[in-house]
């Protein structure tokens, strides 16, 4: 049964854009905001908690593909209970039922104890999947799964992975490993190799040895690894690009440096059949049938259940704890997502 809804809501706020990084989390509030309302094709979730993702850091300092007006609550992910629908049945549909949700890309984020999305952003899930993983069910897990997709209709025998420690590229060689596609791992940190390796990759590079392109070069030849998926973006994803088989494509799905991308040969491009495409996890809700999200869904979550693709959590705090919470987590990414519990 729905329980009354308040007026207000606490939630952390961001009163400006700031492109450092620190100074633009120490600058994160904790204000009472009117609980909103949702309209056609929109829920209103009480959430039960949500997460940081690069993608929110990004924001927050004003870098990313977003913006919002000013002041703004963050947060792209979440788990909560529909507690009120607009006026449309598949809306109505969702009322009381748990769901793993994308935030809405124009209106206030996920880190609130209430938030209003698009129906379409929403995910039912499973009564035996835990509140944690549900809150970081969205972003990495479907994203994987997306850019697995694209991957296997390529007929790839091999693909790039940058970004090699990150969750999503867990998720990846998860998933690389029932289908026997090989994964070319890169990592920033040559401490991070045998991490890897304990993991069980066999194939791991780091871009900071000074012979790591001739490395790449002949990896990427011996494996015919033709796409690189990429997290990261810059003068160095364009160099690997060029370097990889004819026909390679690059799927940029974020772009960790914060620069574009960029060194990539014209004759590449004309010649040898090379391309560069993105990656939009939204616009993949927004314009995939509800039927196969419903099938990715149902795969997604047998494996979340059977502890075949987990995501590692660092630290669960409340919104008060925000600030300092990741300060820290920025400092070891690797060490697992923070958990926030309006």
């Amino acid at each position: 049964m729905t329980k009354k809804i308040p007026e207000k809501m606490k939630a952390v706020v961001l009163p400006g854009y700031n492109g450092n990084m620190i100074k633009a989390i120490k600058s994160l509030e904790i204000k009472l905001l009117p609980v909103p309302k949702p309209d056609k094709g929109q829920v209103l979730i009480k959430v039960d908690a949500t997460t940081c993702n690069p993608s929110d850091l990004s924001f927050i300092q004003g870098s990313y593909g977003i913006k919002k007006e000013l002041h703004v609550v963050p947060g792209f992910e979440g788990t909560g209970i529909v507690v009120q629908t607009g006026n449309d049945e598949t809306s109505k549909n969702l009322l009381d039922k748990r769901v793993s949700f994308n935030a809405h890309v124009k209106l206030n984020g996920a880190w609130a104890e209430y938030v209003v999305t698009n129906t379409k952003q929403c995910i039912p899930v499973h009564p035996d999947i835990p509140v944690e993983q549900a809150a970081c069910m969205l972003i990495n897990p479907y994203t994987a799964y997306a850019l697995f997709e694209l991957i296997k209709e390529r007929k790839s025998k091999a693909f790039v992975m940058n970004a090699a420690m990150g969750q999503l590229a867990g998720m990846m060689r998860s998933l690389a490993n029932e289908t026997g596609i090989e994964v070319i791992n890169i990592v920033r940190k040559k401490a991070q190799i045998e991490i890897l390796k304990n993991k069980g990759s066999k194939h791991i590079l780091c871009s900071a040895d000074d012979n790591f392109l001739n490395q790449f070069t002949e990896l990427a030849k011996q494996l015919e690894a033709k796409t690189f998926i990429d997290a990261v973006s810059g003068e160095l994803s364009g160099k690997m690009l060029e370097l990889m088989p004819s026909n390679s494509q690059l799927i940029l799905y974020g772009a960790l440096t914060g620069e574009n991308l960029s060194h990539i040969g014209a004759k590449d491009l004309i010649f040898f059949g090379k391309n560069v495409t993105g990656f939009n996890l939204i616009q993949w809700f927004e314009t995939t049938p509800k039927e196969k999200i419903r099938e990715v869904s149902y795969k997604l979550q047998e494996k979340i259940r059977k502890g075949k693709i987990k995501t590692e959590i660092y630290k669960k705090v409340k919104l008060k704890e925000v600030s300092g919470s990741l300060i820290r987590y920025i400092i070891n990414m690797s060490a697992g997502k923070v958990i926030i519990e309006p």
